[in-house]
C-alpha cells in the first residue's frame, strides 16, 4: 500500500512540471471589457483574433468605445487579444502560451438581447509566433495595409437587411449582378446618408476585405470611405 503510494506521488511530481512546462498563463498588461447594441460594429473584431497595428486598433477602439481617450499600444512589442459573443454579456478570455503560441478560448454569460459583448486584452508578444494557429507576422502585414483592394463601385444601395447570426453588415450594394457588403460602422454620417439613399443607385470608395461567415461561407465588404449619390444608368467597379 505504501509503495503504491509513493509510486503515485513520484508520477504526480513527474508529470505536474511538464504541464507547467508546456502551457503558461499569459499576464494581460491592460485590458477592457464592454458591451455595444449595434451588432453591425461587431464586423470590426479580427477575424484572426488579435490586432497587431495601430490602424485597426483605432477603428476598432473609436467604434466600439468612442466616449473614451484611446489608449497607447506600442505595437512593436505588444499585441491585443480581441474575444466577442453575441448579446449584452460578459466576455471572459485566458490567454495561455504553449511554445511560441499564444492560445485563448472566449465564453460569455447567457444573457438574451441585442448587440454583442467583448473583451480586449493586450499582452506582450516576446516570442511569439502564432496566436490560436494564425501567424503573427502574416496577419501583421495584412493589418498594415499590405495588398490592401481599393475599390470605386456604382450601383444600387439596400439598407436595413438582417440576417440569421448576424452575417451581414446591414447594407449592400449591387453592380453587375454582383452583391457586397458595406461597412459603414466608422462614419455616422455615412450611415445615416446611407438611409436616405436606401434603393438608389449609389456611388461608393472604400476598401475591399473578404471575411469568412456563418450563413455565407464568403463574404465580400467594402469598407466605405465616400459615399454620395450617382446617376441611375450607372452601374461599374473600379479596382485600384
Amino acid at each position: 500500500m505504501l509503495t503504491r503510494l509513493l509510486l503515485a506521488l513520484l508520477l504526480t511530481a513527474a508529470v505536474a512540471p511538464l504541464g507547467l512546462a508546456t502551457e503558461l498563463e499569459v499576464k494581460a498588461t491592460q485590458d477592457w471589457s464592454g458591451k455595444t447594441p449595434d451588432k453591425s460594429l461587431k464586423s470590426l473584431a479580427p477575424k484572426s483574433g488579435f490586432i497587431t497595428a495601430a490602424e485597426p486598433w483605432k477603428k476598432l477602439w473609436t467604434a466600439w468605445r468612442p466616449n473614451e481617450e484611446m489608449p497607447k499600444i506600442d505595437f512593436t512589442q505588444q499585441i491585443v487579444l480581441v474575444g466577442i459573443v453575441d448579446g449584452p454579456n460578459l466576455v471572459m478570455l485566458r490567454p495561455t502560451m504553449q511554445v511560441e503560441e499564444i492560445r485563448f478560448v472566449v465564453a460569455g454569460t447567457r444573457m438574451a438581447g441585442p448587440g454583442f459583448g467583448y473583451k480586449l486584452v493586450a499582452v506582450n508578444k516576446a516570442g511569439v509566433k502564432r496566436v490560436n494557429g494564425n501567424p503573427i507576422a502574416a496577419d501583421q502585414a495584412d493589418q498594415t495595409g499590405e495588398g490592401s483592394i481599393q475599390v470605386t463601385v456604382v450601383g444600387k444601395l439596400q439598407s436595413g437587411l438582417v440576417a440569421i447570426g448576424g452575417g451581414t453588415t446591414g447594407t449592400t450594394i449591387t453592380a453587375q449582378g454582383i452583391t457586397w457588403e458595406l461597412n459603414l460602422s466608422q462614419n455616422e454620417q455615412l450611415r445615416k446618408l446611407a438611409d436616405t439613399l436606401n434603393g438608389k443607385q449609389v456611388k461608393v470608395t472604400g476598401s475591399l476585405e473578404r471575411k469568412a461567415g456563418v450563413e455565407i461561407a464568403e463574404r465580400w465588404i467594402v469598407t466605405v470611405k465616400k459615399l454620395s449619390a450617382a446617376a441611375a444608368n450607372h452601374d461599374r467597379t473600379d479596382h485600384f
